[in-house]
């Protein structure tokens, strides 16, 4: 019998436009019952492997990717080549502490923000770094959208 967190699941997975019927919906309650919020492949394999699903690396790669397409889950820009996936599906800051390899969610407000870049940067002069990402727009549901060239010096 299905839990109410994979039924609900399979619901937020049949609205986003994927199939309902495979291991999608139980590997998404997976993921998002699961103490980190941020995995990368591997992570998300044992978490599968460990709620019963028996899914080869390759594939939950892919079935990571299309849940990033279809907004279910968000991807973490990295320095390195391993991708990071964030089950926290919208839009919102991170602070990642080397020296502890933590990453954090700082999903506040921008002047919260703000106040935690300007108090780290004064209480840690030349170890901060920004990355500030800008997201394309969300592409339309019933198409792809026109990209241009970007703009030099703009």
């Amino acid at each position: 019998m299905a839990s109410t967190a994979d039924n609900a699941a399979r619901e937020e997975v049949r609205q986003a436009g994927l199939s309902a019927d495979g291991p999608v919906p139980r590997l998404l309650t997976l993921l998002r019952t699961a103490e980190e919020t941020h995995l990368d492949i591997a992570e998300a394999q044992r978490i599968a492997a460990e709620g019963g699903l028996a899914i080869g690396r390759a594939e939950i790669g892919d079935l990571m990717e299309a849940m990033v397409a279809h907004g279910l889950l968000g991807r973490v820009p990295t320095a390195g080549g391993v991708l990071l996936y964030d089950t926290i599906a919208h839009p919102h800051s991170h602070m990642l502490d080397e020296a502890t390899a933590t990453m954090v969610d700082l999903d506040v407000t921008p002047e919260t923000l703000s106040a935690i870049v300007t108090r780290a940067i004064a209480e840690q002069p030349g170890r901060v770094e920004v990355l500030l990402r800008i997201r394309a727009p969300e592409k339309a549901r019933d198409g792809p959208t026109k990209r241009g060239r970007p703009r030099r010096g703009a």
